[in-house]
């Protein structure tokens, strides 16, 4: 085993630098493992090392930093045959979270010594890749605005003071999209193409995403008034917003989003300026990762009579309201209801 350690030095505040360094001599000197540690100077400097570890025989690259830093050094590695480790130290975590990766520096360092492999799927996005989320609604323009705003202190907090403001000023934008031979127009608050469950900071925008299922869940929610979102929004947070009446998910591995203007998408939290198409495709299983072996994959079926989507009644009308839509055809309409009211 030969580790390359690539740290981003702000990461964290510029506060866990020097405690993740140490963490990784201690851990690794006692285990008698070879390694390197590099520091990140630039943004894409992450991508540039990672992409040169293979070269140099190494068998393992840590990523340490937040979901942009493990964006770039996981780019740097798909379809190769390096595993990526990750020491979450950012204020979102969302891939880290999703794959039940500590926090905890140390134990975090151990996961290479005790824990298990694992392939997950990688999403692309233009020319962009991702290995969590991405999205081009509400998500991507607060997204843009928090990225923007320097100085401000990082977290889920100013996130969402940021979300209060921009609520007022953002106006959805009618789409089209299209995916396995159909197409349909909608108005989305929230589009977001997940390839695991949660955006970051405990946020579950796609309850049933698995990382390695080879399927993205493209998850709608349309603009609802502002006291019913402040409402509902605990269901971010406890798993259940695909419970809401309004929520719309479908399952693809690839998809096309055509929208009047440019704008702002994001990928794992860092947005970026795209056209109006968008092509989102599925690389299935091209980066291998290392995780937690009590970790569970997502795909793993769910146990006979388990409700995924809270009351009957409110499902009956979901799928009424998506079969007028246009997005269920009759057959479809017909073969869900009579699912669901097999469960009664």
């Amino acid at each position: 085993m030969k580790i390359l350690c690539i740290l981003n030095p702000i990461a964290g505040g510029g506060r866990t630098a020097a405690q993740v360094s140490a963490a990784i001599h201690h851990i690794f000197r006692d285990a008698g493992i070879e390694y390197d540690i590099v520091y990140t100077q630039h943004s894409g400097d992450g991508l540039a090392i990672a992409k040169h570890a293979e070269k140099n025989a190494y068998s393992h690259v840590i990523a340490v930093g937040g979901d942009g830093t493990i964006n770039e050094i996981a780019t740097g590695l798909i379809g190769t045959d390096l595993i990526l480790a990750i020491i979450p130290v950012g204020s979102g975590n969302g891939l880290a979270r999703a794959l039940q990766i500590p926090f905890d520096y140390q134990e975090a360092c151990q996961l290479l010594l005790h824990g298990t492999s694992r392939a997950i799927d990688v999403g692309q996005v233009n020319d962009r890749y991702f290995f969590a989320t991405s999205g081009i609604g509400f998500d991507a323009y607060v997204g843009k605005q928090y990225n923007e705003h320097l100085g401000h202190s990082r977290g889920i907090l100013p996130y969402f003071q940021i979300a209060a403001t921009e609520y007022f000023h953002y106006t959805p934008q009618k789409i089209t999209l299209e995916y396995q031979g159909k197409t349909f127009t909608c108005t989305p608050f929230v589009l977001t193409v997940a390839n695991v469950e949660q955006y970051g900071g405990g946020a579950i925008i796609a309850p049933e995403a698995a990382p390695d299922d080879g399927l993205f869940d493209v998850v709608i929610i349309p603009q609802t008034p502002l006291l019913k979102t402040v409402y509902h929004l605990p269901r971010l947070f406890n798993g259940t917003i695909d419970t809401l009446p309004d929520f719309i998910t479908h399952k693809t591995a690839a998809l096309t989003i055509t929208r009047p203007e440019p704008g702002p998408v994001h990928v794992d939290g860092e947005t970026f300026l795209a056209g109006q198409s968008l092509e989102y495709t599925l690389l299935p299983q091209a980066l291998r990762i290392q995780v937690p072996e009590k970790t569970v994959p997502r795909s793993t079926p769910k146990k006979p009579g388990k409700s995924f989507s809270g009351n009957t009644l409110e499902l009956l009308e979901k799928l009424s309201r998506l079969k007028d839509r246009g997005i269920l055809t009759d057959e479809e309409f017909e073969e869900q209801k009579r699912k669901l009211l097999e469960r009664l």
